[in-house]
């Protein structure tokens, strides 16, 4: 195994989707890179009395907590895009030019070859094409991901001299929300408030039939969640992650979902080694 470089729209969404994987990897001596589109400057504030006060530095305090979590992890290597956080679409911050939504997606895209070729990794990871749930900055971490997945080795278009010198990478998932677990943490608030549990079909997340490779992060899970609460303005003190007990926190953030979308070597699309065959 070689690097890994995961690529997300802002911090938490590393925890998120993928903490557990990052932290089985960066403690098996793979060179872990992850690389955050934003600062993420447009997220919620809790748990902070001085809120107003931090509004305008949401995105440094943001990064300290990112780079805690990492810490927890085990990834040293943090990489900003430099753009900012673009809010949901329709709002103020969507419509400005700084914003990841906003970019140019040539610039964008040479910006992550430029980090890919420097990194030499032999896995990337993007988001799938709904980003998880429609979020613009999510949405762009899988149109820019995947094509600096491909243009990492293309010197016709990013030319050696100006991006660094070409690199192939191996293979290139998607990281995406299984929408079983969606149900899973719906099972489990309803079991601690003593409520009958409703199975409705989740309305984001990908559908299993979709999802090549399921990874078991149960031995991971604990620090996965250690990592997820230095992320302290962005989970209220009744959020899901908070309000449920410890042991049951395993069974909800048990697995971690990716797509296999392409792979310059012979491989199983399902092997929960992402490293499989490179």
């Amino acid at each position: 195994m070689t690097g890994l470089l995961a690529l997300h729209a802002h911090p938490d969404d590393e925890s998120i989707s993928m903490g557990g994987t990052l932290a089985e990897y960066a403690a098996a001596g793979v060179a872990v890179t992850v690389v955050t589109g934003t600062r993420g400057e447009v997220g919620e504030i809790h748990n902070r009395d001085d809120a107003d006060e931090i509004r305008d530095r949401l995105g440094v305090v943001r990064e300290e907590e990112e780079r805690a979590a990492l810490s927890v992890l085990g990834v040293t290597d943090l990489v900003y895009l430099g753009y900012r956080d673009s809010g949901m679409m329709g709002t103020d911050d969507n419509e400005r030019p700084e914003s990841f939504w906003r970019a140019d997606f040539m610039e964008a895209v040479g910006r992550l070859v430029t980090i890919v070729r420097d990194r030499r990794p032999s896995v990337m990871t993007a988001y799938d094409p709904f980003g998880g749930y429609g979020h613009p900055d999510h949405i762009q971490v899988h149109r820019v991901g995947t094509a600096a997945y491909f243009a990492s080795a293309d010197v016709g278009r990013f030319p050696a001299d100006d991006f660094g010198e070409p690199h192939l990478v191996s293979k290139l998932y998607w990281a995406t929300l299984a929408r079983e677990r969606m149900r899973r943490v719906r099972r489990a608030l309803a079991a601690e408030a003593g409520e009958e549990y409703v199975d409705e079909e989740p309305s984001f997340g990908t559908m299993q039939e979709h999802i090549s490779t399921l990874r078991d992060i149960r031995p991971w899970a604990s620090r996965k969640v250690d990592a997820l609460l230095c992320h302290v303005t962005q989970f209220a003190a009744d959020s899901w992650i908070r309000s449920l007990p410890p042991e049951r926190l395993g069974d909800v953030l048990g697995d971690e979902a990716f797509t296999l979308i392409h792979s310059t070597v012979p491989c199983d699309p399902s092997d929960t080694d992402l490293f499989a065959g490179v």
